[in-house]
């Protein structure tokens, strides 16, 4: 197994993994250690498709898996995976459609959280539907020293909102909604306590499917705070791109980076499996 960092030190693509093959401790040590330096790690070029059991193998190996709240789109068997995409197989309903979707982190609203997300391509289009992500850490290094102090410490409390409908878009049933945590408040800024770094975790986009506020500040500077650290967060300099080929995988960390995706002709199918990895609680619940 090889592993290739980008110049930039974030991302990078590992070559040489056998999927269908058990990950050994020193293999999985290798990978968790890549995971905290690059955040985002592609295995491109695979030779065989590993079996959904193989995936799922695979995924325990760096924590717990959650079920996604997409109910409708999970595969029979397996409902820690999950299809994300524009088709229908077998009943199953793929989440997500072909439209462009906003940098965002997976269920952040629901502790303990998501600290690593798999995702890998069955079916993709021939344009559009890359994958970007942005790096949370490279942009609070780039905070001056005084902005840094009036984050450290805030909290944010995050809620599922109201007005959308989960049913129809996210393939989630009330039912399903009904027994999983709708808000919580965690901290702004995030540390990585197995390297030390930190963090800006800004999930405030306009398009957000949640709602977002500062504890104790005012609601218009919480608003105006938290829409600025977005912007800011998703600006080009600390993206990374990956255009996808069938049977690519990537596994990412989902605290110290936001995850959007470029619209796609919906004409075409793109199809792709979906794990959620639990990690760490927020230090701000469980100091």
């Amino acid at each position: 197994m090889t592993i290739t960092g980008s110049d930039t030190g974030f991302g990078a693509r590992v070559e040489g993994l056998d999927f269908c093959a058990p990950l050994d401790v020193e293999t999985q040590a290798a990978l968790q250690r890549a995971l905290d330096e690059f955040l985002v790690l592609v295995f491109p070029n695979r030779d065989h498709q590993p079996s959904d059991g193989q995936v799922e193998a695979f995924c325990r190996a760096f924590g717990p898996l959650r079920p996604s709240l997409a109910d409708r789109s999970r595969i029979p068997g397996h409902p820690e995976i999950n299809l994300v995409g524009n088709r229908t197989v077998d009943g199953v309903e793929a989440s997500g459609g072909s439209g462009a979707l906003h940098f965002h982190s997976d269920l952040h609203h629901e502790p303990p959280l998501i600290e690593f997300i798999y995702l890998d391509a069955l079916e993709v289009p021939p344009h559009g539907g890359d994958t970007v992500w942005v790096d949370l850490r490279a942009a609070y290094d780039e905070l001056p020293d005084g902005r840094r102090a009036v984050i450290d410490d805030l909290v944010v409390h995050y809620g599922l909102r109201t007005d959308l409908d989960f049913d129809t878009y996210f393939k989630a049933s009330a039912a399903v909604l009904g027994t999983r945590r709708q808000s919580t408040e965690v901290s702004l800024v995030q540390t990585n306590p197995r390297t030390g770094r930190r963090s800006i975790w800004a999930n405030t986009g306009p398009q957000s499917n949640h709602a977002a506020s500062v504890v104790g500040m005012d609601p218009g500077e919480s608003a105006s705070l938290l829409l600025e650290l977005f912007e800011y967060c998703t600006d080009a300099r600390f993206s990374f791109r990956h255009s996808w080929s069938p049977g690519d995988a990537c596994l990412w960390h989902n605290i110290q980076t936001l995850h959007g995706r470029d619209a796609f002709d919906d004409a075409d199918a793109r199809l792709m499996r979906h794990v959620n990895i639990l990690g760490i609680t927020d230090p701000h619940q469980e100091p």
